[in-house]
């Protein structure tokens, strides 16, 4: 598993509630699939119960990140390598793409 750390991310959006960064992925992605909780993305174990949202705007990939005790963060990785290998994993194991 990757430390979120290690990875130059932004944070685009902190302290926020799951509508409020659903909202935001939405707003700022082309494309949007919705992941399980349990799932890794990119070696990060996205934690939850309910599915998130994944944007996807050419090789910027947004997603949500939930740290416990601070809360849910809407997180931004510019120059993502792996869209394209993302997308056939979604594809292949039947995630739902809404946008």
């Amino acid at each position: 598993m990757v430390c979120i750390k290690n990875l130059e991310i932004i944070i685009i959006g902190s302290e926020m509630t799951l509508s409020e960064c659903e909202e935001l992925i939405l707003e700022k992605s082309d494309e949007v699939w919705f992941v399980p909780g349990g799932y890794e993305l990119l070696g990060i174990l996205l934690k939850g119960s309910r599915p998130f949202p994944v944007g996807i705007t050419g090789e910027n990939l947004y997603f949500q990140y939930v740290k416990p005790c601070f809360g849910i963060f809407a997180l931004h990785l510019e120059n993502c390598k792996e869209i394209e290998a993302l997308k056939d994993d979604f594809l292949k194991n039947g995630f739902e793409k809404v946008k």
